[in-house]
């Protein structure tokens, strides 16, 4: 991903890099995926039966388009959307900082810096890639009106344990200074 230079003066660069390319599922998917699959279903079936039934208006047809849509990206779509994001996006690690560049639509950054850090979770899979996370997630409400807040994250980076030594490096690093 190009761009300015993301280094403030007197910050050493460790690791650049970016996620993994292409369609990846998460645990997290699970819920949505199969939510989404029940939407589109209903949806399709309430367009079949809206159009096949001659009592309903030709109105009632129309109705379902936008909830179709809105099932197939619950179901697939978002895979799609969140592989061209990652297709844009660049991690960058100095010794002070994590930086997370999104150029998909105009771009975005985000920045933690490591000494204000509290923890950093490490999920490696067994091929060596995985995702850092820096901070925890925060789950907010209870029932229906409950939501998640993701911690800042590297997602999907290849070696990833390394790549977690070199951020425990700066971490401690920034403590003894």
């Amino acid at each position: 991903m190009q761009g300015r230079e993301v280094l403030l003066p007197g910050e050493k660069l460790l690791w650049k890099g970016a996620p993994e390319p292409g369609l990846k599922f998460r645990s997290r998917d699970i819920f949505l995926t199969a939510f989404g699959l029940v939407f589109f279903s209903f949806s399709v079936f309430w367009m079949y039966t809206a159009h096949y039934t001659m009592t309903a208006p030709p109105y009632f047809t129309l109705f379902g388009i936008p909830f179709v849509l809105v099932g197939a990206y619950l179901l697939i779509g978002r895979y799609f959307w969140e592989a061209y994001k990652r297709g844009r996006t660049a991690y960058t690690l100095t010794d002070k900082r994590a930086i997370i560049r999104v150029n998909a639509f105009g771009q975005t950054q985000k920045t933690v810096t490591l000494n204000d850090l509290a923890e950093v979770e490490l999920e490696e899979r067994a091929d060596g890639s995985g995702t850092i996370a820096f901070g925890r997630d925060i789950t907010t409400g209870s029932g229906k009106s409950r939501s998640t807040s993701y911690a800042p994250r590297f997602e999907f980076v290849k070696d990833a344990a390394r790549v977690y030594q070199l951020v425990e490096k700066a971490r401690n690093a920034a403590d003894d200074a």
